[in-house]
């Protein structure tokens, strides 16, 4: 989420410069818009946004593409021109230009992630309630559909993740250990697994560093290792490879199937794993 804020950093400083005061209500000629853009800076957050507004009355766009890392990804200008246009911006807190006196903060909502992985089902909820709070404020002509929306949302969260859940328990997935990316700790804790080693991006792997891994690996019996798609698919290889163990690439955004179909896919990926070694 830091390197993420970074990304937003230029885009909103450039984007809340260029709008005009009345461009969130109306067009060119003065009429009432028929669909609001709500831009936000990545697919969690489109996602929640899509779920929660009615719609017809609002088109919902992510900046970051699902697969890419948001610390190496290029601000396109095409992405400016995007928030030049929208009613809303929708972004995670902790961006300083926004900070800065004089700053207009009409068509910016921050969202505060609190350092949480939103791919793990607890933190997706929180996190559906706190942008649902903000669009009612924003939009309160929509508040009750928003809200009504957002207790939907929830009820259709918590029935996928329950059969998820059972679909992980009956793989065998409970309390076995596995070494994964950072990235990955908290969706995985959800999955039942014990992360016992953690790692960061490629770039900061040192030799020393894999060695220990490989050693804790080899001590706690893991079952695993798990990728993160976004920082870094190949990361584990090495670790995999001299363990012995299968490896994993998670994602950390959802794709365009959604919130709860990549969550799905992200289970079927370590389930057939885990399957490989019980074999």
């Amino acid at each position: 989420m830091r390197k993420l804020t970074k990304l937003f950093f230029t885009i909103v400083a450039v984007a809340l410069l260029g709008i005009s005061p009345g461009h969130a209500n109306t067009s060119k000629k003065g009429s009432s818009r028929t669909a609001r853009v709500i831009i936000t800076s990545d697919t969690i957050l489109s996602g929640m946004a899509a779920s929660l507004l009615p719609p017809g009355g609002y088109s919902v766009q992510a900046i970051l593409p699902p697969g890419q890392c948001p610390g190496h990804y290029d601000v396109k200008l095409s992405d400016i021109e995007k928030t030049k246009k929208a009613d809303l911006i929708v972004a995670f807190s902790g961006i300083p230009f926004m900070d800065t006196p004089g700053t207009r903060r009409g068509t910016l909502l921050l969202v505060d992630a609190e350092g949480r992985n939103w791919m793990a089902p607890d933190a997706y909820l929180r996190g559906l309630g706190l942008l649902a709070e903000g669009l009612a404020k924003r939009f309160p002509a929509d508040s009750d559909e928003i809200m009504r929306r957002k207790r939907d949302t929830i009820c259709e969260v918590r029935a996928g993740t329950k059969a998820l859940s059972e679909k992980l328990r009956r793989a065998g997935a409970s309390g076995r250990a596995v070494i994964a990316s950072s990235m990955q700790k908290e969706p995985l804790a959800w999955m039942g697994f014990r992360v016992v080693g953690e790692y960061g991006r490629p770039e900061a792997i040192s030799a020393r560093e894999i060695v220990r891994l490989v050693r804790i690996g080899r001590s706690r019996n893991t079952v695993l290792v798990v990728d993160n798609l976004q920082s870094g698919p190949d990361a584990g290889k090495g670790i995999a490879e001299s363990l012995g163990t299968p490896r994993v690439v998670l994602t950390n955004f959802p794709s365009e199937k959604g919130y709860l179909a990549t969550l799905g896919d992200n289970v079927d990926a370590v389930v057939s794993a885990v399957r490989r070694v019980k074999q």
